[in-house]
């Protein structure tokens, strides 16, 4: 099978690259080169240049086509939101039809910000959206326009380690607590984070099982950023006392942000047959990935 990838020297795009080339034929593509891989072939240019794009799409001939590539820099789209516009949805489009017309399949993936994070409890693919930010706007027209099509959508929050040059979360939290320096984390901000490992493994069974429609990818439980804070500390035997209670309120971004995130993945669950990853697992794989980085 010959797979697409887009943003693939991104987080998950380098997790999907190297789960999915033991099995398949990987045409990769971004900016800058990732990692180079038996059964890898790299296209090295902007995805907004849309010839480009459109010249990568006829000359491969892929059979699925991940998309991963997004501005995840959500005060960026709201400064931005021609370009957040034409990423999320004018590439979601020109990439659908172009496999809708050979007969091919678009993965797209999404994001838990789709609502306004009103609801007390997980929110789930039935319940109804309500973006508060030009990111999340954007990334909701590109899942629709992807749903459109028997395609998938995957409503997704991930995590990962990859040490200090990275602006996740998770080695935000990561790195600050191995240098001793003080964290402040939202007690009122709820997620339910998956390890890029599991997604990738996910999405191989997705592509297994000849799925579509539209389904939460996410870890079966949610914790606030503060909990989920202590939850890495405590696994890596850290100092939980440098992390202190904050509050989303106190904090002045460009977009506005839902308060709760959390989704659930009993959808997705059900389909493949399995029980999800609880986020104590994934903050598991987060201390495997530090441990052999260090090692090194």
């Amino acid at each position: 099978m010959n797979i697409g990838i887009t943003g693939a020297s991104g987080m998950l795009g380098t997790a999907l690259l190297n789960r999915l080339s033991k099995e398949c034929n990987i045409y990769a593509t971004s900016r800058n080169k990732g990692s180079v891989r038996k059964n890898v072939r790299w296209s090295c240019f902007d995805l907004l240049d849309l010839n480009e794009l459109k010249n990568w799409l006829e000359y491969n001939n892929m059979d699925i086509i991940i998309h991963c590539a997004a501005m995840v820099d959500v005060d960026r789209c709201e400064k931005d939101p021609i370009v957040a516009e034409k990423l999320h949805c004018i590439t979601t489009s020109i990439i659908s039809n172009h496999l809708n017309k050979v007969g091919g399949k678009l993965i797209y993936i999404s994001t838990d910000s789709l609502f306004d994070g009103n609801k007390r409890t997980a929110y789930t693919e039935n319940d109804e959206t309500n973006p508060l930010s030009i990111y999340a706007k954007t990334k909701l027209a590109g899942e629709k326009i992807a749903l459109n099509i028997k395609n998938i959508a995957l409503r997704t929050n991930i995590i990962n380690y990859n040490g200090d040059t990275s602006n996740s979360l998770s080695d935000w939290i990561i790195k600050n607590l191995i240098e001793n320096k003080p964290l402040n984390l939202f007690d009122d901000v709820f997620f339910s984070p998956l390890h890029v490992n599991d997604l990738s493994d996910i999405v191989y069974e997705l592509i297994e099982l000849n799925a579509t429609g539209l389904y939460n990818a996410t870890s079966s439980t949610i914790v606030s950023k503060f909990k989920f804070g202590l939850m890495i500390a405590d696994i890596f035997n850290l100092d939980s006392n440098i992390i202190t209670r904050g509050s989303i309120k106190d904090k002045k971004f460009v977009a506005n942000r839902p308060c709760n995130m959390g989704l659930s993945s009993n959808k997705l669950a059900f389909l493949l047959n399995k029980k999800m990853p609880t986020v104590d697992k994934g903050i598991e794989l987060l201390k495997g990935q530090y441990d052999r980085n260090k090692d090194r």
